[in-house]
């Protein structure tokens, strides 16, 4: 007896794993058209690609932050029983590849990743699994030259997309420190504070401060601190308030000054909530936020002990940049992608390979499809091609979707650049 065929388990598609997705055509070429633009901006200051593998040894990861990686990566093992983690974060990798293979540059090192970075989804969250990035490491200078370069270097990154509204909040782990000290909170309760600023929760961190065991003007600056947000003169009211903090305002508004003349200090503010929650930032930390969109497309900072956690100490400073949340800013901004400057051509596949081959040697994508009546059209509008062709009668038309125009010419070519002028 037969057995009967297993029925389709998935009738309309096959599920994925908790916060993984799949990414279409016409998404990926415009996820490429920004991971090369960003590319050629690192280019322009001097950084050059890495690649780090995506598998890494848990134990070398676990080295960059105290008390390990935790749930932040997933775990699997080898033939040989080694613990391996799917590589949780970029700026770890980068760092264990500058500290070992790039050990005798006499520095700075200026390198920069397009790449995956995979981690558990946070419970309860609709968060990405998997995120794809493109990011840039300044590793070997300490100050805030180097911070302001990685800073404008963002800046004018993003700028590059022609999209409007960026805003990068600058804050700094160091000057933070220097504050709580500065007011005389102990050590146990300035873990308290940085816990609820981590966590974004000001209700917490302020009642964290209305217990703390220091005078009432103290606990007012200490209660607002997260909430200090503007420009230069933010750094001036709390060097009057905390003198004992004046060191870090001073060399942070001298941040401020060099992305000044850069040209990228427009859209940074300081804003003392910004905190990271990997426990290797020991400076300026920021974040960058474009309209419409939830989330920070870019974060970074300086984490001057994590290249001596793999045996050569190094200032470093970076910033990575989300590429999904980057994408959606754009088309916030943009709207609708305008049609590509390509042809769909009615039998490109066979019996007009002469006339495609002229068009890419023109520089003109040209797509084949059946010569069936409609086919070309179809395939068009179905993958966002401008302009579809077909033979009549032994007349080549060119068909342009954008304008809704159809006519008769000799050369393909011509006839698309008449088109686009």
């Amino acid at each position: 007896m037969t057995e009967a065929a297993e029925p389709d388990r998935w009738p309309d598609a096959a599920p994925l794993p908790a916060g993984a997705r799949d990414v279409l055509p016409v998404e990926g070429e415009e996820l490429a058209a920004i991971e090369g633009a960003l590319r050629s901006a690192f280019t322009s200051f001097g950084y050059r690609e890495v690649r780090t593998p995506v598998l890494e040894f848990a134990d070398v990861m676990d080295r960059a932050q105290e008390g390990g990686l935790g749930g932040r990566a997933f775990r699997l093992f080898d033939d040989h029983g080694e613990v391996l983690v799917l590589r949780p974060d970029l700026t770890i990798p980068v760092a264990r590849l500058v500290a070992g293979r790039l050990r005798e540059h006499p520095g700075p090192v200026r390198v920069s990743y397009v790449a995956q970075a995979l981690r558990p989804a946070p419970v309860g969250t609709a968060r990405a699994a998997e995120e794809r990035q493109a990011g840039i490491e300044l590793v070997g200078i300490a100050g805030p030259a180097a911070d302001a370069e990685v800073i404008a270097l963002l800046v004018e990154a993003v700028r590059g997309f022609g999209v409007g509204g960026l805003r990068v909040g600058v804050g700094d782990v160091e000057l933070t420190r220097a504050v709580l000290a500065g007011l005389g909170i102990a050590p146990e309760a300035q873990a308290r504070l940085r816990s609820a600023a981590e966590a974004r929760n000001l209700v917490a961190w302020r009642r964290a401060a209305a217990d703390l065991a220091i005078p009432e003007d103290a606990r007012r600056v200490a209660a607002g601190l997260p909430a200090m947000r503007g420009g230069p003169e933010v750094l001036e009211r709390l060097r009057d308030e905390v003198p004992a903090a004046g060191p870090e305002c001073a060399r942070l508004a001298e941040m401020l000054r060099l992305l000044e003349a850069h040209g990228a200090l427009d859209a940074v503010l300081v804003d003392l909530g910004v905190l990271r929650d990997w426990g290797y930032y020991s400076g300026v930390v920021f974040e960058a936020y474009l309209p419409g969109v939830g989330r920070p497309v870019a974060m970074g900072g300086r984490y001057d002990t994590l290249a001596a956690r793999f045996g050569r100490p190094r200032p470093a400073v970076g910033v990575g940049i989300n590429l999904d949340l980057l994408h959606a800013g754009i088309a916030a901004r943009n709207g609708d992608v305008p049609a590509r400057e390509g042809v769909v051509i009615a039998g490109g596949l066979d019996e007009e390979l002469a006339t495609a081959g002229a068009l890419r040697r023109a520089g003109i994508p040209a797509i084949g499809a059946p010569a069936t009546e409609g086919a070309a059209t179809a395939l068009a509008r179905a993958d966002g091609w401008r302009f579809a062709a077909r033979r009549v009668d032994g007349v080549l038309e060119l068909e342009d979707l954008a304008a809704g125009v159809v006519a008769a010419c000799d050369d393909l070519v011509e006839g698309i650049r008449s088109s686009r002028s």
